[in-house]
């Protein structure tokens, strides 16, 4: 239309992949076959055939044509399938991984196999693949020399998708080593284990097992939990309006200051500290039985330099949090349990200081009476492994606050 000014280069662009993202993944699909040093040929094409798969039967007939020639070949296109899995086209997907089992399966049932074994292997080994296809090819390598995990995991005490198997290694054999006698060696096993858990089970018994050697070690730094707040709390929030209402302590921190709460009772900050191990803030107990009600958590800590990290959280009801006085979070679903990282979201920390604000909504009574109506936050800063990120609290005191 004349005089419409023409839409910016950035929504050209985004408009222009999802209209054409099928060709694009195939595309990407054959430059990376190709990058790993294999000729085109007609595998490539058949792979690129089922890349173009999609939602609603899109490429199916193209793609069962190709699958059906696939499933032809030898073991030695298997590494070429497994790439071909690595795709959020799951259609894609599912094709390939059909045409991989079927030669799998036919070439086991054969006396002489003639499985690409040292190529399976490397790919399992490459952090840098995708989890699920490292996975799949794992459970053939074992099949194929079996005993071939039990020397590999241990080693993959880093890895991000082998990590927390190498962990459970890591346990085992210290309590084997615990019960043959041997305390040092079950020290470093355990050490050992809860150094490289990022998995909340995993790092209270590695730390439990600690303790029981006579060391401490604390959970709550290792994975980032936050600990140390200062509470106010409960605000009067009528069935599910708290997520979307406005209260006193949104508009700026005065830990000084007295707001009318619910039926007119005054609240002021309270000093807490998280006892649970897993830094589980319970605001019934921190400030009082509630519903329909809000509550605010704040914090200040330093950070040792300006990082990009993550924060994980989860509460009962729901929870929004601000980071520096910027809204970074919120989810406005009701009836929420709390596990650990249910929500995920990167953030900035800043150089020196950084100030958290958090709130924390509370629905009605549940609908069966005997189910508790739980108020609670936990919330941690780590990297994208689960490593918790070391950070110092540095919430002031206020003279004549509640603690």
């Amino acid at each position: 239309m004349q005089g419409m000014p023409a839409p910016p280069a950035f929504l050209v662009l985004r408009l222009t992949f999802r209209a054409y993202r099928p060709l694009f993944c195939a595309t990407m699909l054959a430059l990376m076959l190709l990058s790993e040093g294999t000729r085109a040929d007609e595998v490539d094409e058949q792979l690129v055939a089922i890349a173009r798969t999609g939602p609603e039967g899109a490429g199916s007939e193209a793609a069962r044509v190709a699958s059906a020639k696939l499933v032809e070949r030898g073991p030695d296109i298997l590494p070429r399938l497994l790439a071909a899995m690595e795709t959020d086209n799951t259609v894609a997907a599912n094709w390939a991984r059909s045409v991989y089992e079927v030669i799998v399966e036919r070439e086991l049932a054969q006396e002489n196999r003639t499985f690409p074994v040292q190529g399976l292997q490397t790919l399992v080994r490459d952090s840098k693949r995708v989890g699920r296809v490292r996975r799949l090819a794992l459970q053939l390598c074992e099949r194929l020399e079996p005993g071939f995990s039990k020397a590999l995991i241990p080693r993959l005490l880093h890895d991000p998708e082998f990590r927390q198997d190498a962990v459970e290694v890591a346990l085992a054999a210290g309590q084997l080593a615990l019960e043959n006698g041997d305390s040092e060696t079950a020290r470093a096993e355990f050490h050992q284990a809860f150094e490289h858990s990022r998995d909340s089970n995993q790092s209270v018994r590695a730390a439990g097992k600690l303790a029981g050697l006579g060391e401490s070690v604390d959970i709550a730094e290792h994975l980032g939990l936050v600990i140390d707040w200062w509470l106010i709390g409960p605000f009067d929030a009528p069935q599910f309006t708290g997520f979307a209402r406005e209260f006193p302590p949104e508009r700026g921190i005065d830990l000084k200051a007295e707001y009318a709460g619910q039926e007119g009772r005054p609240l002021r900050w309270v000093r807490h500290r998280a006892a649970d191990p897993l830094g589980m803030l319970n605001l019934v107990q921190a400030l009082a039985p509630a519903k329909e009600a809000v509550g605010y958590a704040y914090a200040e800590f330093i950070s040792p330099r300006e990082q990009a990290v993550q924060l994980r959280c989860g509460a009962d009801d729901n929870c929004t949090v601000w980071l520096n006085g910027q809204k970074v979070f919120g989810r406005d679903q009701w009836l929420n349990g709390i596990r650990l990282d249910r929500f995920v979201t990167p953030v900035q920390l800043l150089s020196g200081s950084n100030q958290l604000l958090v709130k924390i909504c509370q629905g009605p009574q549940h609908v069966d009476p005997q189910v508790p109506n739980n108020w609670s936050l936990q919330l941690r800063f780590c990297d994208e492994s689960g490593s918790g990120i070391a950070l110092r609290s540095t919430l002031p005191k206020i003279e004549g606050a509640a603690k």
